[in-house]
């Protein structure tokens, strides 16, 4: 018979105090993996550039956190760097593969050494800081972000719809504050069914704008679902001959688009552009303020929590128009570039806890 102290066999008191101090079999949390699964491009090019591969599960610095991702999302910033070309044409240091992907949704795997206000098992969505000396990037299993470009999930929507509140929502959110969008003022918002368009519309309707969209006829249903006054079809006619004297215009298409926006304007109205560049220097030949690009473009958390706030009242949701396996990446991108697409493209890197809340 086995020995029985206090009523007890020593064997079961033993492994109670072992589950007391975390060593519990099955109880204890699993350790990291030194390998993980990413899509790595090799080079500029076509889908094919994009691969599946076993890459190494980075340590986080001391303002860091790693993040076990369950969704990433695919922004035009991904294929636009795969083709590059143009403003997208890697730099002579840029290293020969990367992984792609700058938005993921997940929960925190490990802190860094200075971090506060997280811990492991936390919720998040965030912004990864790519690097050209590092393996890194929103297509993998882990990834290491700064601190500061990390956000707590909010409680009323999943995870795959906030991987896609990052980039998008943060320059959808940014591009209405640097136009100073109030209540009463006539809003016209270019690509108003992308991304950062979509927000943009939920956004400075949030303010109390009269919002316009441009997009085609297919997305009006859902445009009108998200809060958009009007809809204006750009494939019916030129939109700047239907849409006139508007206080705001917020350009997410770029090219002549970018241009023809401005006679649509009042004197003395504000303007940005989220997808071309020099612009700055029509604003004043047509009377109008501009907002500078990177006023629109670039990421800070007042700005996230911003975007997680509208996101966990309801009055910013991310459609997702079609979700993707993360082994499918090149055909995700590749969906990106009819440019076609109503909301968010996710990757879906961990299928069983990507549609939780």
């Amino acid at each position: 018979m086995r020995q029985v102290r206090n009523g007890a066999p020593l064997a079961i008191r033993s492994a109670l105090l072992a589950c007391m101090i975390g060593a519990c079999i099955g109880v204890a949390l699993a350790a990291t993996p030194k390998e993980q699964k990413a899509i790595v491009q090799t080079g500029s090019g076509g889908p094919e550039v994009l691969s599946l591969q076993t890459v190494p599960v980075l340590e986080p610095g001391e303002n860091q956190v790693l993040i076990k991702v369950y969704a990433a999302a695919v922004n035009p910033v991904d294929w636009k760097n795969r083709i590059a070309t143009g403003d997208y044409a890697p730099a002579a240091s840029a290293p020969s593969t990367s992984i792609p992907g700058g938005d993921v949704a997940g929960v925190i795997e490990k802190l860094g050494s200075a971090v506060t206000g997280f811990k492991a098992g936390d919720p998040v969505f965030a912004i990864i800081a790519r690097s050209p000396r590092v393996l890194n990037g929103a297509y993998s299993q882990f990834a290491v972000t700064s601190t500061s470009t990390v956000v707590s999930k909010p409680k009323n929507i999943t995870y795959a719809e906030a991987a896609g509140l990052g980039i998008a929502g943060s320059t959808g959110v940014r591009a209405v504050v640097a136009t100073k969008v109030s209540s009463g003022q006539r809003v016209l918002i270019t690509g108003a069914a992308g991304g950062v368009g979509s927000t943009a519309v939920q956004a400075a309707k949030a303010r109390g704008a009269y919002v316009i969209g441009t997009a085609s006829a297919r997305h009006t249903v859902y445009l009108r679902s998200i809060g958009a006054d009007e809809v204006i079809d750009y494939t019916r006619g030129k939109f700047e001959d239907q849409v006139k004297d508007v206080d705001v215009v917020i350009d997410t298409v770029g090219s002549d688009t970018a241009e023809r926006a401005f006679a649509t304007m009042k004197k003395g109205g504000m303007y940005v552009s989220v997808a071309a560049r020099g612009i700055e220097a029509k604003c004043a030949a047509a009377g109008v303020t501009c907002a500078s690009r990177g006023a629109a473009s670039e990421s800070g958390r007042g700005v996230f929590e911003e975007v997680a706030s509208l996101a966990a009242t309801g009055k910013l949701k991310v459609n997702i128009d079609k979700t993707f396996p993360l082994e499918q990446a090149g055909q995700a991108q590749a969906y990106g570039e009819e440019g076609h697409t109503q909301g968010k493209i996710i990757l879906i890197v961990n299928a069983a806890e990507a549609s939780k809340k």
